[in-house]
């Protein structure tokens, strides 16, 4: 393999860094099933999201060429066990390093343009101020509940109420006070083991349902969320964490789990069509998002959420495997990688 050059960003905390450049093969008509190729493939997931260039808390992006003529760039999305067709955070990461090193010409102080994830493609507003990007307001794709406040029985917490909803990926989205926690650092490995027992039922009772991608059958996620409460800004703001597998919370607020709890607000009627709602995360990071606007597709109530947030470069790297290296793709183990 190649040498391969890596933007290190993160936003609001979660790492997203960014691969600008190395001779990595792709294959398949569309970046859906490029991203697909290479979550197969494995080589360029495991050389950069491994032990010992990478490790369970890294995300990495890689940016294409767009197959839609109306976007600037594409990108896919390497997540430690999935690859999946959108991410807000890693959304805002790439905007950040396209637009800092100059891959895409910037102005001030709004810059606007199209990026093409696996998921379709992504209108990109960020605020621009003496080169730097200051916050990146992502359009995600449109939201939507497929099951709304349904009971799940669970082997440990008895009966829940739960809704299923897609946000960008499938969620189910649990309230935090039925399992006795706050939504805090301390509090962080027990939702993660939660999550294991929630995801693996509510697959197994529900499944997912989506109306244009069949193939998406099943829950990516689990979410975590707190009421709905009004700051000294007279804002709604909500505390939310969202389990990423194998079994570590988004350290961001998740531009898709937000999205997804914008849909269900709105279901719930808890949330106006451009009222602004800040998402807090675990860590106490934050989005400012709203709901664009309301619409029927495929029989199904959705929405278009903006997500807005800030993502920092932190640094940047040359990876390449020595010609005797004995672990070109890395390793895992159980110590910090769980359910491996």
């Amino acid at each position: 393999m190649s040498i391969i050059e890596i933007y290190n960003t993160h936003c609001c905390g979660e790492i997203g860094d960014v691969i600008v450049s190395g001779d990595i093969k792709l294959e398949g008509e569309t970046i859906f099933e490029q991203s697909k190729y290479l979550f197969e493939n494995k080589t360029l997931r495991n050389f950069v999201l491994n032990e010992p260039r990478g490790g369970v808390f890294k995300h990495c992006n890689l940016i294409v060429p767009p197959m839609d003529n109306k976007a600037s760039a594409g990108f896919i999305i390497m997540e430690p066990e999935d690859n999946p067709p959108m991410s807000g955070s890693n959304s805002i990461c790439v905007a950040t390093v396209l637009l800092e090193k100059n891959l895409i010409k910037s102005s001030e102080p709004i810059t606007e343009f199209i990026l093409e994830a696996p998921g379709g493609l992504i209108s990109i507003k960020a605020l621009v101020k003496n080169n730097l990007t200051k916050s990146v307001e992502i359009e995600n794709l449109p939201s939507f509940v497929d099951l709304l406040d349904v009971k799940l029985k669970t082997q440990n917490f008895g009966e829940i109420i739960v809704s299923t909803v897609f946000g960008g990926d499938s969620f189910i989205i649990c309230n935090a006070k039925d399992f006795k926690l706050t939504i805090e650092p301390k509090n962080a490995k027990k939702f993660v083991d939660i999550s294991k027992e929630i995801l693996k039922i509510a697959n197994k009772e529900f499944g997912f349902s989506h109306p244009t991608l069949p193939s998406l059958n099943y829950i990516s996620f689990c979410q975590f969320i707190e009421p709905v409460k009004m700051n000294s800004l007279k804002q709604k703001e909500g505390w939310n964490t969202v389990n990423i597998r194998p079994g570590k919370l988004d350290r961001s607020p998740c531009g898709t789990g937000t999205s997804a709890r914008l849909a269900l607000m709105k279901e719930k009627n808890e949330i106006d069509v451009n009222e602004i709602f800040i998402s807090r995360s675990i860590i106490g990071s934050t989005f400012e998002t709203k709901i664009k606007e309301e619409f029927i597709s495929n029989g199904k109530k959705m929405i278009k959420p903006l997500i807005a947030g800030s993502a920092f470069i932190t640094g940047k790297q040359e990876l390449y495997v020595s010609k005797n290296d004995p672990f070109p793709e890395g390793y895992r183990l159980n110590d910090t990688w769980p359910d491996f």
